[in-house]
């Protein structure tokens, strides 16, 4: 399978995965053949682009990092928490953090490997399973046990929950913020915490992750200007997922920007804005070149990414596409003087 941007696809091409809407109800299932005005309609919602089908790249596996049902349902659970008050929800969201949890745990090395299938009409609803989903990437492989990863996907979950109770004029401004609407901007992470104090039973571990992801390391952050350590480690981590998710995402006021171009501002920021700690763990494990995307060579060929290493997150194993041949850009001879020069989405 292969990932096209929404301005690539064709009537004829069949989808590889499923495809969910912001409120977690499946839009399309996974081998549907796409026609025209579906295409039209998915590209006015603001989707980016899909995963699809393709005989030339039939080999090249792309690992989902949860099941498609669990994301569909974390979909659900937020839609309806930004939607609703009660706090009856609160068993379904610890059922689903648990389900979501033992899958990433159960795919042993499984990078974030891939590019997320969103549009920018519900971006709160994906970018909060989203967060939640790089969040506990980043905790297993910073050496979580599995009730700390419960809570810090909770709180990646419910991390911009205060968010729904601020005014869509200013969430949605495609403008400058005033003093006064970026004052009240910058309360959403308390307003999140007590709204999940008051009304649910969920530790202070998820609570701190809520309070503290937008504190930065140095101490430059909000609401409480918190430092180093004593930002819990639930809001260093989430943190670190939420601006990720965000960079990388479509805004109907900005392209989204490539996730190699995000890893270096999350490295620019080591020490300043992110615990150094976790800037190494993340450049080790998620990808800056997804697999199935399409890139081009140095030496002008072009190529998909068939398979990222550890630690070498810009020398993946690629297929080229006028051939069919692998190169493996970490390991071949041949290889030592061809980089990646772009990602083509």
């Amino acid at each position: 399978m292969r990932y096209l941007p929404i301005d690539k696809m064709k009537p004829g091409m069949m989808l590889a995965q499923d495809v969910f809407d912001g409120g977690g109800s499946m839009l399309l299932s996974k081998d549907q053949v796409l026609h025209a005005e579906q295409i039209m309609h998915l590209n006015e919602m603001g989707y980016q682009g899909f995963y699809i089908q393709d005989p030339e790249t039939e080999d090249i596996i792309v690992e989902e990092v949860i099941k498609p049902e669990i994301k569909g349902q974390m979909l659900q659970l937020v839609h309806n928490l930004f939607e609703n008050e009660g706090n009856e929800q609160e068993q379904d969201i610890r059922r689903a953090v648990e389900r979501a949890v033992e899958d990433l745990l159960g795919n042993g090395d499984v990078m974030f490997n891939m590019l997320n299938l969103r549009n920018y009409d519900e971006y709160t609803y994906f970018h909060s399973v989203n967060v939640a989903i790089l969040a506990v990437v980043i905790g297993v492989r910073f050496g979580m046990n599995e009730y700390q990863l419960r809570c810090l996907a909770t709180g990646g979950l419910l991390h911009d929950i205060g968010k729904k109770f601020l005014e869509i004029s200013i969430l949605n401004a495609r403008r400058s913020l005033s003093e006064e609407e970026r004052r009240i901007m910058l309360q959403h992470p308390k307003l999140g915490y007590e709204f999940i104090r008051d009304n649910f039973d969920f530790g202070q571990e998820v609570l701190l992750g809520i309070l503290e992801h937008h504190e930065c390391y140095n101490g430059e952050g909000y609401p409480m200007r918190k430092s180093g350590d004593e930002i819990s480690i639930y809001g260093r981590i989430i943190k670190l997922a939420d601006v990720y998710d965000a960079m990388t995402a479509k805004r109907p006021y900005r392209n989204p920007m490539l996730p190699s171009d995000v890893l270096e501002y999350v490295m620019a920021g080591n020490g300043s804005e992110f615990d150094p700690k976790l800037v190494s763990v993340f450049v080790h494990w998620v990808a800056v070149y997804p697999v199935g995307c399409e890139v081009e060579l140095s030496d002008g060929r072009l190529a998909i990414v068939k398979h990222n290493y550890e630690g070498y997150a810009l020398r993946p194993l690629v297929k080229i596409k006028e051939t069919g041949e692998d190169l493996d850009l970490r390991s071949d001879a041949e290889a030592r003087s061809i980089t990646i020069i772009r990602l083509i989405v």
